[in-house]
């Protein structure tokens, strides 16, 4: 399927709702959800394509969510939309197209063809750079118990780095490569389930998929597939995560977390109770972000004002000013902005993110939340294209842009979180990518 034939597909979508009925802003959002997701799937095994991944994600849980809730009967007392239809898809719509715009005025291929002929030559003078990265990454998170909490983020970016090892071992010729790699995802589905945190386990998925698909030469309709099957499996997870984290977290099971996960998984499936019309609300929250962002725009202005910039302003001298040298600045979360964007209550041991598009909202409004996501699509697309001409230093360098964007990709966190793990993430990297180059005299 060529990308013409996806936007003939696309405009067609649009057709059928609009003479169906359906608001104009809606058929706008849910055919370019279409597109954006279907032509990223397609692009998956040929390129990197990151910052497009941002994009469908977002289209997913900021329009196609939504709009399942506004035209679902049932309804839930706290996850729901707070403004109506209309109020929300010409806010929402408009500022995904043109954070898509932004992210286009800077194109970069990120062609693994290229990058595949780099690695194997690359490999071919160091064969056991990826094992060296892989075990560093099983062995470092376990010494940061020696060290103090405030290195904790620096270990788990480092421990990340066994998934990198990985990825350049798939594009080798090692005969155990397949093997080294679904153990490695094997190993974290078990300590995903037994931590009952699947962040790690969905994100990493999605993000090694491309290098798997170039590898195995899927064809559009397989990966399309694979896709829907990652959709079912996110919906099992959501769908038993809270029965199962009752259970576990409360200490007094003793049994196999991985078969409790398994039989709870079953049972919702054999008895119909992860598809049944009741559970669509439960289903359709963790895609529908955007009940947060609606009620931002139900409580901002009318029981608290514009912010203007002030949490923008905060979330940069978060970002950029290292905690030694201010201790007391404010940590990165969703609970304190949550409840203050929001005016929703929210319990102390829950964390939930207001978005870029709720952040933006709450300080400049409709018209500046649609610039200021604009504003993050070009940002990312300059950030994008710079790690394309560092590739002239760093010839593998966008083999490690997933962890660059490991928390990036998701549409749920707001800029303090998302920009202060792209600037940490970043300056770790390429202290590492530097240290190898210059000691080992390795140039990755």
């Amino acid at each position: 399927m060529s990308q013409r034939t996806i936007a003939i597909l696309s405009i067609i979508i649009w057709l059928i709702l609009t003479f169906n009925g359906f608001y104009y802003w809606s058929a706008i959002g849910l055919s370019f959800s279409f597109y954006f997701t279907v032509r990223v799937i397609q692009q998956m095994g040929y390129s990197i394509p990151i910052p497009n991944l941002m994009a469908a994600i977002a289209s997913l849980q900021w329009i196609v969510g939504p709009f399942i809730d506004y035209h679902n009967q049932a309804t839930h007392y706290k996850y729901k939309m707070y403004v109506d239809e209309e109020t929300y898809m010409s806010y929402i719509v408009p500022g995904i197209i043109l954070f898509k715009f932004g992210l286009n005025l800077f194109p970069v291929s990120a062609n693994l063809e290229g990058l595949a002929q780099k690695v194997r030559s690359l490999l071919q003078n160091h064969p056991r750079l990826p094992f060296v990265l892989i075990i560093l990454g099983f062995v470092l998170p376990y010494l940061s118990v020696l060290l103090p909490t405030a290195l904790g983020f620096v270990f788990f970016l480092l421990g990340n780095i066994k998934y990198i090892g990985v990825i350049y071992l798939l594009f080798s010729d090692n005969t155990n490569r397949w093997l080294i790699f679904w153990g490695t995802m094997l190993f974290t589905s078990i300590v995903s389930i037994g931590l009952g945190m699947f962040h790690d386990l969905l994100l990493w998925a999605m993000l090694t998929f491309t290098f798997v698909a170039y590898e195995l030469r899927l064809n559009l309709f397989i990966k399309l597939t694979i896709a829907v099957l990652g959709v079912i499996l996110a919906i099992t997870i959501q769908s038993v995560k809270g029965e199962y984290r009752e259970i576990v977290w409360s200490g007094a099971y003793t049994g196999n977390k991985t078969l409790l996960f398994l039989n709870l998984a079953s049972e919702g499936w054999s008895t119909g109770s992860i598809v049944n019309p009741k559970s669509d609300v439960d289903m359709n929250v963790r895609l529908n972000q955007g009940w947060i962002i609606s009620a931002i725009m139900d409580n901002i202005p009318k029981n608290k004002p514009y912010s203007n910039g002030s949490s923008i302003t905060e979330s940069l001298y978060s970002s950029f000013v290292p905690r030694i040298l201010d201790p007391e600045k404010k940590t990165a979360g969703g609970r304190e902005n949550f409840r203050n964007f929001t005016g929703l209550t929210i319990s102390e041991g829950t964390s939930m993110g207001i978005s870029l598009a709720g952040e933006g909202y709450a300080n400049f409004g409709k018209l500046g939340g649609i610039l200021f996501l604009f504003s993050w699509g070009i940002f990312i697309g300059w950030f994008w294209g710079k790690l394309d001409k560092l590739s002239l230093i760093y010839p593998t360098i966008f083999i490690w842009s997933p962890i660059l964007f490991l928390q990036v990709i998701k549409a749920e966190t707001e800029l303090g979180v998302v920009l202060n793990h792209l600037v940490k993430s970043s300056v770790l990297i390429f202290i590492v990518l530097y240290v190898i180059r210059k000691w080992w005299r390795i140039s990755l």
